[in-house]
């Protein structure tokens, strides 16, 4: 990495203001080399985009599971520039750090213990891309602040001084051959900028942080990196302030966005989120922990074959997300498989029968005229010239959708002749659940696919509208809905309003290429920010592979895959995966439970 320190004055810059704005970038797997390249040239287009800041803080945590403990580490990443990286608005992340409880000479207590702060002043003239992944267990914060330079002013000057042969007294890392090269870098365009990086560690004693920074040093110093921690100014740097007071100010790196690529933080490799679910174990045998609201959306879809396991992890993963953060689960459940263990999702299980009046009628409940006159288009196949008609007379009409069947067009009404009367009518009349408490909706006793399709809509386009607040809806055996593309549009409206609200969707189905069937379907598949992949079918793989750009490794692994072993994918991150269960919950949700 080409780099040299100030040569341009002053610095005043990129100090972080109350009204910065932040966002939490999603980490991505570093692990493909082929894959590389994008990444680096998404983050050298940040850092030439504006001047910023990224801050990555690094938890411990401890996970339990059937009586074992386990160590992990949750790795998040900040930034004041949202944009390259997926990414999710967040407040200010150094709002929450612990507060300092008193200056001592070289280090500072605070709320969590005793905290350092090294800044690092000289880097070798090659490092490897993604290096800073190799600190984050050393070094509890990390924090990149740049500034964007005038890259003519700078090349002007740095001209001047090679001119003049005074390359050794910019500085004893700085040499010309090293401007030379940054200079030519800016000639073919890259932008120049400035940069400082600060690493704060903690320790409950001195003797601990007396460790920890020997190991810190001793790491960097294996990369030719050299950090000072200056004695009586902990706290201004604590607070990665890089003027101090009215005379002191750090001295910049100087270098360019193509160089600082070397920087790339946002690497994840495991996947340890702190306040998550645990789920099991990764390939490389790292704790698994899963929390679905550090997504882009809270869509989540679980595919897999009969018999792959994910019936049985959707059932282990709603348990354990309701004891987790006591979220109201409400369920579609063609099978009754979920309804009969309500209890332990938290919820009450309501068995539908073809003779029982639910009370889901559209028009009372307020569902939106416009997607009403869709499912009834569908469910009752009313011709394309005729729909229309059918959205402007419900949109003006004044009563109950029996009423409405009854009383519609003498065109409309021979198509809907068959909502006025059971079983259908039975799905319309009655009174309405409500969701004040979780329920899920077993509906093995329909018979009739059309019937079990219908209640599905309307149950889920109600609960939709009515669930205002965080919640889990999930809908068991999608392959029974994917061929109604107006019910697939209730769904992917669940899903896409799932952000706004909090409501977590999950969607649970086997084969891929039924959801993909349709344009309502491969859009719930393509938006999904979180996919659960267990085995699949050696026929339906190369559609598998391309929608959730999976290596052929990947691809071929998941054909082979052993029941509760797949491939778990959210936002970037792409990790193996083996469910872990214990007795009882094998036991209490095994759909062949054993003798």
């Amino acid at each position: 990495m080409r780099s040299i320190r100030g040569i341009i004055g002053k610095d005043h810059g990129y100090q972080s203001r109350k009204d910065t704005r932040w966002y939490e970038i999603l980490g991505e797997s570093f692990a493909a080399e082929y894959e590389r390249e994008e990444k680096l040239q998404r983050f050298q287009a940040m850092l030439s985009s504006g001047s910023g800041i990224i801050y990555a803080r690094n938890s411990e945590m401890i996970v339990e599971f059937n009586g074992e403990m386990f160590s992990t580490n949750d790795t998040r990443y900040f930034s004041t520039l949202g944009t390259y990286f997926e990414s999710i608005p967040s407040e200010n992340p150094l709002d929450s750090r612990p507060e300092v409880l008193e200056r001592r000479p070289g280090y500072l207590r605070t709320e969590d213990g005793l905290a350092k702060v090294f800044v690092a002043y000289r880097f070798p003239s090659v490092l490897p891309e993604g290096f800073l992944y190799s600190v984050f267990g050393l070094a509890k914060e990390v924090c990149l602040k740049w500034r964007l330079l005038d890259s003519g002013r700078f090349a002007a000057k740095a001209e001047r001084i090679i001119a003049r042969k005074l390359g050794r007294r910019i500085s004893d890392t700085a040499t010309a051959d090293d401007l030379a090269e940054i200079l030519q870098q800016i000639r073919s365009g890259v932008d120049a900028l400035s940069f400082h990086l600060f690493f704060v560690l903690y320790a409950d004693t001195e003797k601990e942080l007396r460790r920890a920074s020997r190991n810190l040093q001793g790491a960097l110093k294996l990369y030719g990196i050299e950090v000072e921690s200056p004695l009586f100014y902990q706290q201004e740097l604590f607070e990665f302030r890089t003027k101090i007071g009215l005379f002191f100010q750090l001295k910049n790196t100087i270098t360019t966005a193509s160089s600082a690529r070397v920087f790339y933080p946002f690497i994840k490799e495991t996947l340890a989120e702190e306040g998550g679910v645990f789920l099991g174990f990764s390939s490389t045998g790292d704790p698994v922990v899963f929390d679905p609201y550090r997504r882009l959306n809270y869509l989540m879809l679980v595919l897999g074959e009969s018999g792959s396991g994910k019936s049985m992890t959707a059932k282990v993963y709603l348990s354990r997300l309701h004891a987790k953060k006591k979220l109201p689960i409400f369920g579609i459940d063609p099978e009754s498989e979920y309804s009969r263990l309500a209890e332990k999702f938290g919820a009450m299980g309501i068995e539908i029968s073809e003779e029982k009046k639910l009370g889901l009628d559209p028009l009372m409940l307020g569902i939106d005229r416009v997607m009403v006159a869709d499912m009834l288009a569908e469910f009752y196949s009313v011709p394309r010239e005729l729909q229309p008609r059918l959205r402007r007379e419900l949109q003006t009409f004044d009563g109950d959708i029996l009423n409405f069947a009854e009383n519609c067009s003498q065109e409309l009404r021979k198509y809907l002749e068959a909502a006025a009367v059971p079983p259908d009518s039975n799905i319309f009349q009655g009174k309405p659940p409500t969701v004040g408490e979780p329920v899920i909706f077993g509906m093995r006793d329909l018979k009739s696919p059309h019937v079990k399709a219908l209640a599905a809509a309307l149950i889920s386009a109600y609960l939709t509208q009515m669930l205002n607040r965080p919640a889990v809806l999930f809908v068991d055996e999608g392959w029974l809905f994917v061929k109604m593309p107006k019910l697939m549009g209730v769904f992917e409206n669940s899903a896409r309003r799932g952000r706004k609200y909090g409501l977590h969707f999950l969607f649970i189905t086997q084969r891929v290429e039924d959801v993909a069937s349709t344009p309502e379907g491969r859009s719930l598949l393509e938006q999904a920010a979180t996919v659960m992949l267990f085995r699949q079918e050696i026929g339906g793989i190369e559609l598998v592979k391309e929608i959730f750009r999976l290596s052929a490794g990947e691809a071929g692994m998941l054909t082979r895959a052993a029941t509760g072993e797949g491939i778990l994918k959210t936002s970037n991150l792409k990790i193996g995966i083996r469910i872990a269960l214990t007795q009882r919950e094998f036991r209490e949700f095994s759909t062949t439970p054993k003798v």
